[in-house]
């Protein structure tokens, strides 16, 4: 025991001691690291003047050069001086400048900027520029704000004028000054010879203001300017300390930037307890793992004198425990990369299945849905969780292809209730490993913009062949045609027997019907391409409605117009689209023997007008609605199956759409889309 009490004293002698030498080379080295940091600060602000002092010599320099280059060029007024913003200012980019030319007189030849700017202080420019000798340059500063380069341009011993170059303080302070960062906290200043500050990036507020001349509000961040004023004084050395108000110590390094009769001194500062703090810290953690080992070694040692018969068991449970927790953690750290890999596998098939752009479902074997992706639930407009395909479609057969065990493809209307759309169902079975079959996975896709795609194309097939079909019959027929016809009228007027001046007026009629075909078969073929230019459609509809509704068929039809008034005018041909406006009306007619109303209305939407006719007739079966603008399909005694034909190929080609809504008892809409360029 006693020995482990001398081991104990022993410790807390070496460990006291090495207390106290730890906070003596603490505070040693931290005044080192200042002392070294404000060298830096130092070098710092040093490379601030130097760039300062550079900069204001090259402008110096670029304006002693356009004074020699004006002391051969006429500067009266009205010149043209576009030369000086272009080519003659080397360092014109580096921080905005401004060039001026003033007369010996002091008016303003030549300015860049505001002209009321410059208008008090030029005369006191030329001013010092008559004391200026000719070659030479002179600086003017008016603090806190401007930095005027001038230099007198003189032709033959006479002074002629004024060239001078304007600097912001400001933006010289913007450009070399205000990046600079001493530390996280540490910043740059500026001040003239005189104790205006000139830059101040944390107390902007006081810029302009004299150390001399300090009041209450000055004190901001300085408890006194006795360092600042021995600066001025050329009292101090390069690099000093001072306190703030808040208490706290601040290390700061200077020097100036001088030329010719200017001087400004850029001090750069930072909080001696930033300096010093990873010093600090660093030999706080010290003592404290000092004192921390001694605390340990204490009890160590208590423990090994009074527990040291179960030191042996326990280390051995201390081995399982770490044993234990290693595995542990290699546990936790593969069910987190399993995690991970599991959320970025559903990650992807998320990504996957969103990008495919149509409905995906999964079925059970006996056709109800299990899962659906968003665009599915989109396209229902609910949620089909649970639902069977019956219940969704009941008039479709797309559950027909559950009795098949391969990928099979279908196209379905009258899906979800949307008669007017068109889908594609691709169902697959989803399969075990032993091939059976454990339900369905279903992509749906609407083909509806395909589907009409295709639709256009055959018809416009269909319209181009009967187009060469009609041409052909129409000359192959019009040639004997024209004989028969010239003979049957002269054989008519030489007939005078009862029977067969009226068996020649009938076959003079079937002529003249069979001629009419004709010429719809021939303008159908060869339609004219008509003259385009800017029309009115409510005109157009005005006039061709007023062409029909005196007509006996229309009298017991009411005409309804409801036109807008704000239509843009479109380029079309207008006989072209008054013969559409009057085949629509009369087929509305034709529909409503026993009368009935025509709706006519027009409207625009989006960069469209859209013209509505729509008639309360017997209406058109669905199952003709595709055929009535084939070319000779008609459902009159009278008719050719021309009018829709010749009426869709016009609208056509103004580049519109033709389209027809009907009901069996209720009526038919059909509707003219033409675009129109704003």
């Amino acid at each position: 025991m006693k020995g482990y009490l001398i081991i104990i004293g022993t410790l807390i002698v070496v460990i006291s001691g090495l207390i106290t030498l730890n906070i003596f080379f603490q505070q040693s080295l931290q005044m080192e690291i200042a002392e070294q940091f404000n060298k830096q600060q130092l070098l710092l602000s040093r490379s601030i003047a130097d760039n300062i002092s550079a900069y204001l010599y090259f402008v110096k320099e670029d304006v002693l050069h356009i004074s020699r280059m004006l002391s051969n060029t006429d500067i009266t007024a009205g010149k043209n001086f576009d030369w000086l913003k272009n080519d003659a200012l080397r360092k014109k980019g580096i921080i905005n400048t401004t060039i001026g030319i003033l007369n010996a007189g002091g008016d303003i030849i030549f300015f860049e900027g505001n002209r009321d700017m410059v208008k008090p202080v030029a005369p006191d420019i030329v001013k010092q520029a008559k004391h200026v000798a000719s070659g030479d340059i002179a600086i003017r500063e008016e603090i806190p704000s401007t930095v005027y380069i001038l230099s007198p341009v003189y032709r033959q011993n006479n002074m002629i004028g004024v060239i001078f170059l304007s600097i912001r303080i400001h933006d010289i302070a913007n450009h070399f000054v205000s990046s600079i960062k001493s530390g996280s906290r540490g910043y740059a200043w500026m001040m003239d010879k005189s104790g205006t500050l000139l830059y101040h990036p944390t107390q902007p507020g006081m810029v302009g203001g004299n150390i001399y001349k300090a009041d209450a509000t000055c004190f901001k961040c300085h408890m006194s300017f006795d360092l600042e004023k021995r600066i001025i004084e050329g009292r101090a050395d390069s690099f000093g300390r001072y306190i703030a108000p808040s208490g706290e110590d601040k290390i700061i390094a200077f020097s100036t930037a001088a030329i010719d009769n200017l001087s400004w001194i850029i001090a750069v500062s930072s909080p001696y307890s930033e300096v010093t703090r990873t010093t600090k810290h660093s030999m706080e953690l010290y003592s404290y793992l000092i004192v921390s080992i001694f605390i340990t070694t204490s009890i160590v040692s208590a423990i090994l004198i009074v527990f040291n018969k179960k030191r042996i068991k326990a280390e051995e449970v201390a081995s399982r425990k770490e044993e234990l927790e290693k595995y542990a953690v290699e546990l936790e750290e593969r069910v987190s990369e399993r995690t991970s890999e599991l959320a970025s596998e559903k990650e992807k098939l998320n990504t996957i299945v969103s990008a495919i752009g149509g409905g995906i479902v999964l079925i059970s074997k006996a056709g109800t849905i299990q899962w659906a992706n968003q665009m599915m639930t989109d396209m229902a407009g609910m949620d089909i969780t649970g639902k069977s395909c019956e219940d969704l479609c009941p008039d479709c057969n797309a559950s027909e292809t559950f009795a098949k065990d391969s990928i099979d493809t279908i196209i379905v209307s009258n899906l979800f209730g949307q008669k007017d759309k068109y889908f594609q169902i691709t169902t697959a079975p989803v399969t075990g490993e032993g091939g059976e079959v454990h339900g369905y996975i279903r992509l749906i896709q609407d083909v509806t913009e395909i589907k009409k795609m295709e639709e256009q194309i055959i018809h416009s097939e269909k319209l181009a062949s009967i187009g060469r079909l009609a041409a052909g019959i129409a000359h192959e027929i019009g040639n004997p045609l024209t004989s028969i016809f010239s003979f049957v009228q002269i054989l008519r007027e030489m007939e005078v027997e009862e029977f067969k001046k009226e068996s020649l007026e009938t076959i003079y009629f079937h002529i003249n019907r069979i001629s009419e075909i004709l010429k719809q078969l021939s303008g159908f073929s060869k339609m004219p391409a008509g003259e385009p230019k800017k029309c009115a459609v409510n005109d157009v509809l005005d006039t061709s409605i007023n062409l029909i509704q005196y007509d006996k068929k229309a009298k017991a039809i009411s005409i309804v117009k409801e036109l807008s008034p704000s239509l843009p005018e479109v380029v079309v041909d207008g006989n072209q689209l008054s013969q559409v406006f009057v085949n629509l009306t009369l087929n509305a007619i034709d529909a409503m023997p026993d009368g009935g109303t025509l709706t006519v209305r027009s409207m625009t939407k989006g960069n469209d007008i859209i013209i509505h006719f729509q008639d309360t007739g017997t209406g058109i079966p669905k199952e003709d609605l595709n055929k009535i603008f084939d070319p000779f399909y008609t459902t009159k005694e009278k008719g050719t199956g021309l009018g829709l034909a010749v009426s869709y190929n016009i609208v056509k080609k103004m580049n519109g759409t033709l389209s027809v809504e009907s009901d069996i008892g209720t009526g038919s809409v059909f509707t003219i889309t033409i675009p129109y360029k704003n």
